[in-house]
């Protein structure tokens, strides 16, 4: 079975997966959340692009007030690490506990709970002036950034230790490797014959983030990279991983 339009991945030596992608049912798509068919949805665009921002410049904030070396150091360089990190989950759930107007905290299509807080936050800050006036309990009730507790170093040196040892998103194994089950993923494909369904996202513009999620054979996974290439490979894996699919020796 033949396919058009496979990734390159530059490395499969199977002639018959190395440039092929299935041709899908339904193409491609690059969507920012919330997906553009979400046309009843309490959320906006605006209050996920403002909450986002809002978000970024609050936690900013933190890790400089945090900081003994104040805005001398490196460390806002790590911010993006440090936000990969934190846990949306927990701080919605915060939120919920505190009282606060949380219309909605389930996930929508292909959403995260960063992309929920993101809109919880823009919808508090453009909503009437009641939900304005609740803004500042919203940033305050929002869990701080764990860089504070007695004995933690917060050198620049540190908390880049910190986010290498602790952020670490990749999943196990080299990662060199990660392209080996891009072509194991397809070979399996012209076997059974059913055609994976794969979704793009770009989950941030600056620095540039991208989500690509697999379905296939009743099975999704999801990977995120800084392109679109690292991101592909790794939903691959992760698919094979659940598939017990393995590489040949």
């Amino acid at each position: 079975m033949a396919y058009k339009d496979f990734p390159n991945t530059g490395n499969c030596r199977r002639n018959k997966v190395a440039s092929q992608l299935p041709n899908l049912a339904h193409p491609l798509v690059l969507k920012m959340s919330p997906a553009a068919h979400q046309i009843d949805d309490c959320y906006t665009i605006a209050d996920f692009e403002i909450g986002k921002r809002l978000f970024t410049t609050h936690m900013a904030v933190q890790l400089v007030v945090a900081s003994p070396e104040g805005r001398e150091i490196g460390s806002l360089s790590q911010l993006d690490a440090l936000i990969t990190g934190y846990d949306f989950e927990e701080a919605i759930a915060t939120l919920v506990k505190a009282g606060l107007d949380v219309p909605r905290t389930n996930l929508v299509c292909d959403e995260t709970y960063e992309d929920v807080l993101y809109k919880i936050i823009g919808r508090t800050r453009l909503g009437d002036s009641n939900s304005k006036e609740s803004f500042p309990t919203l940033l305050r009730q929002l869990p701080s950034l764990d860089l504070s507790t007695d004995g933690v170093d917060l050198t620049a040196t540190a908390i880049t230790q910190r986010v290498a040892n602790g952020l670490n998103l990749s999943p196990p194994g080299s990662e060199a490797d990660n392209w080996k089950y891009t072509c194991r993923l397809w070979e399996d494909v012209q076997g059974t014959g059913e055609e994976p369904k794969v979704v793009e996202a770009c989950i941030s513009n600056f620095p540039p983030r991208f989500r690509i999620t697999i379905r296939y054979c009743g099975v999704e996974a999801s990977g995120e990279g800084r392109n679109k290439k690292t991101a592909r490979h790794i939903a691959a894996r992760r698919v094979c991983e659940r598939l017990n699919l393995r590489l040949s020796l």
